[in-house]
């Protein structure tokens, strides 16, 4: 799994070389910028796109850029020199528009290509690919959108993620922010209508789930407490905000992974049974274990002793097992995205 940011050239350099270092240090591994932005007027195209491509460099991240034939005109270049762009740190080029199938193939021979992934359809690919595209060079890459309720569908997001896979490609879908929106409208910048006002790391987890191999920050940046978040997932570790009782703060910090097997109702730490923690058994305060309840079993579950568990649903109490805490609200949501083989995080 791959994660990357927006840069937007029309910002200002003091902003996006902030927060390329930013989420550099979080680990997010490519840029995305567009180069034709009807909003984005009178800015120094090349020297704004060679200053990009040395950050990236100086940050080891790959850059792709958004481009059409009006593209070309404000570069400065024909589109047989559109590799020169590799001199100027910029990786590959996303074809938007406006090129033949045998342009977009032969350029993939010297660029990683971005195909668009919310329009080719499979007769489209199939003759990319006869013109001599190359998979291993291409990605397909949805579009975004800043108006509300024009944004795809999980299904559909799903469907063309599955037919470019078939074909060795992969694909990236952007997610939004959560702290400066771009403009002109600032209602959010993702693939999926659905993930518009949702926090980042939740749209991130479910484009993972429906088969997305790299995500994207839509929107020009990420509040600094996301920004961590995304450090962790980019390990591939969920991160999960949790409180706990007095005797059970050692639990904050702590890495666990759900078993493979993955139980249907609880999620079951593969790590806590070698923590070597006895816990005696403490009196329950009621009948049921709530979702989101984090429990361990106490010495009167015998070889289960040790056991940390967090309940998926409301489940009946036992006086073999301990409440220790519970998951916060703001990350009951992600226990869904737990499954077999998934490693989180306790989050203070």
């Amino acid at each position: 799994m791959c994660y990357g940011i927006s840069i937007y050239l029309s910002e200002s350099d003091t902003f996006n070389q902030n927060w390329i270092q930013n989420a550099a240090t979080a680990g997010f591994q490519y840029i995305f910028t567009s180069l034709h932005i009807p909003e984005e007027k009178d800015i120094s195209f090349v020297k704004k796109v060679k200053q990009l491509g040395e950050w990236a460099q100086e940050t080891h991240m790959e850059v792709m850029a958004d481009v059409s034939p009006s593209s070309l005109e404000r570069l400065g270049l024909r589109f047989e020199e559109l590799p020169l762009l590799k001199d100027w740190g910029i990786s590959g080029v996303r074809m938007d528009y406006g090129f033949t199938a045998k342009q977009i193939a032969w350029l993939s021979h010297s660029l990683k290509i971005g195909l668009n992934a919310s329009t080719v359809d499979e007769a489209q690919l199939t003759e990319l690919l006869n013109k001599g595209l190359l998979p291993n060079q291409s990605e397909a890459w949805h579009n975004f959108y800043p108006k509300p309720f024009t944004g795809i569908s999980k299904q559909a997001l799903k469907d063309r993620n599955a037919l470019f896979h078939r074909y060795g490609i992969k694909t990236m879908g952007f997610i939004p922010g959560d702290d400066r929106l771009r403009g002109p409208l600032h209602d959010g910048l993702p693939t999926i209508e659905d993930h518009r006002g949702i926090s980042p790391i939740e749209a991130a987890l479910e484009l993972r789930a429906l088969g997305t191999d790299k995500i994207c920050i839509g929107d020009p940046n990420l509040s600094e407490e996301t920004a961590k978040e995304f450090s962790y997932l980019v390990d591939d570790i969920v991160p999960i905000y949790a409180s706990f009782k007095e005797g059970y703060e050692h639990l904050l910090n702590s890495l666990h992974t759900n078993r493979m097997d993955a139980a249907q109702y609880v999620i079951r730490s593969v790590e806590s049974r070698s923590m070597n923690m006895i816990y005696e058994s403490e009196i329950s305060s009621g009948d049921t274990f709530e979702k989101g309840w984090i429990t361990v079993d106490n010495k009167l579950y015998g070889r289960y002793a040790g056991e940390l568990q967090i309940c998926l649903e409301n489940l009946p109490a036992s006086s073999k097992v301990n409440v220790a805490g519970y998951v916060r609200k703001e990350s009951e949501s992600r226990l869904k995205w737990i499954a077999g083989g998934q490693r989180y995080l306790f989050l203070e």
